[in-house]
């Protein structure tokens, strides 16, 4: 009877263990337009370049973004950076950043990623999502 009662305790607190150990893999889902945001990323089309110490940014697509984060690459060593300044479909923005890492290093690659704002699936909330597989390279 004991060692039942044992095994029962045993499988139930393994099962709460993986299922904590798996909700960690399994996001919020977020959508913009009733679709899943991933989806949405391809209608991202913008344009960014380099004008002195500003960024232009120009938003070709339909889609707004909802800020900017910056891939800085130096060697082996990336940093990121978010820019905080949106960019609705159809503007253009310009505004002057600071492309240097830590230290003031120059990085070797500068790559500029969008990220959009969504609704969490059955939820009142918002989440920004970065869209890191449609990036511009400075």
């Amino acid at each position: 009877m004991i060692a039942s009662v044992l095994l029962i305790l045993l499988v139930l607190v393994l099962a709460a263990m993986i299922f904590l150990w798996a909700r960690g893999f399994i996001g919020e889902q977020v959508e913009k337009f009733g679709e899943p945001i991933n989806q949405i990323c391809e209608s991202v089309d913008f344009e960014i370049e380099m004008v002195g110490n500003d960024l232009e940014v120009v938003n070709r697509g339909n889609v707004d973004i909802y800020y900017l984060s910056i891939k800085m690459i130096k060697g082996g060593d990336s940093e990121f950076k978010k820019f905080d300044f949106s960019v609705d479909a159809g503007e253009s923005v310009r505004e002057s950043v600071s492309l240097l890492m830590e230290n003031n290093v120059v990085p070797d690659e500068v790559i500029v990623y969008p990220a959009l704002i969504g609704n969490v699936k059955d939820s009142d909330s918002n989440l920004p999502f970065t869209c890191l597989d449609f990036g511009r390279t400075l």
